[in-house]
């Protein structure tokens, strides 16, 4: 019985713990564009094997699952684990068309991409689950954080002018323990503004406000700054790892 591999270049985008719709259409010959019935369809997922492949085989060559909604056309659905590690998967769907008999195999990539609140934005220090570990705040919502977090981090530029350390092409720290610092100092420095609630940094030009009952008289001295203030906690992680540009410590 003759065999054959198409190739597909079909990929999908998932995020650990959430559901992948994957589909294959057998075809009466290659390219044909005709669905062909087909039989002992299975499907198996592994690690595809590049750079920037995940890890191990989620779902070993099985035919549970599958489903036939059109003539030739199958379905599954992954349930991907909230541990799938990140990374390119190859699906391979295998099975018999009717027309020749043949065994085709048809291939297709599926990327599980990182969970945007787990890992850093690009050019931001800190993720929203390292903001939430370090602070311990799990109420405010994740898009508020991610505003704060990019203030924060812009701030924290600010701080560092002058500091000396190795980066990334994104301007990301190089330096492990550095990383670590700028992670706590940016979660401090977003704390601190989600807190203020003056992305603008508008409020700092009235004497005082009022809000539902609330009033607020600011000194003088937090009107007169021509930047945003560093949150003491941030200005103190900073200052004891020897990263201000003031420090004892240049050296990373």
């Amino acid at each position: 019985m003759p065999t054959l591999a198409v190739y597909s270049n079909a990929s999908s985008d998932v995020f650990p713990g959430g559901i992948l719709e994957l589909q294959v259409q057998f075809e009466s010959s290659m390219n044909s564009g005709l669905g062909c019935a087909a039989s002992g369809v299975t499907i198996g997922i592994t690690a595809s094997g590049a750079a920037d492949s995940g890890t191990g085989t989620p779902v070993a060559t099985t035919s549970a699952g599958i489903t036939q909604p059109g003539m030739g056309l199958f379905q599954y659905t992954w349930s991907v684990p909230e541990s799938q590690v990140p990374g390119t998967y190859l699906v391979t769907w295998a099975g018999v068309r009717a027309s020749d008999s043949t065994s085709v195999t048809y291939t297709q990539a599926a990327t599980v991409a990182a969970n945007p609140e787990a890992v850093p934005l690009p050019g931001v220090y800190a993720s929203v689950a390292q903001y939430r570990a370090w602070s311990g705040d799990t109420w405010t919502p994740a898009q508020r954080i991610t505003v704060a977090l990019q203030r924060a981090t812009e701030q924290m530029d600010v701080a560092l002018v002058a500091a000396v350390y190795r980066v990334d092409a994104d301007g990301m720290p190089l330096d492990a323990m550095l990383a670590n610092v700028l992670v706590r100092a940016t979660s401090a420095q977003a704390q601190y503004v989600i807190a203020v609630n003056d992305d603008a940094n508008v409020k700092r030009e009235y004497a005082s406000t009022s809000v539902g009952g609330v009033s607020a008289v600011r000194s003088a001295k937090m009107q007169a700054m021509a930047l945003p203030p560093i949150a003491p906690q941030a200005l103190a992680i900073l200052r004891v790892a020897g990263v201000l540009p003031a420090a004892p410590l240049v050296n990373w």
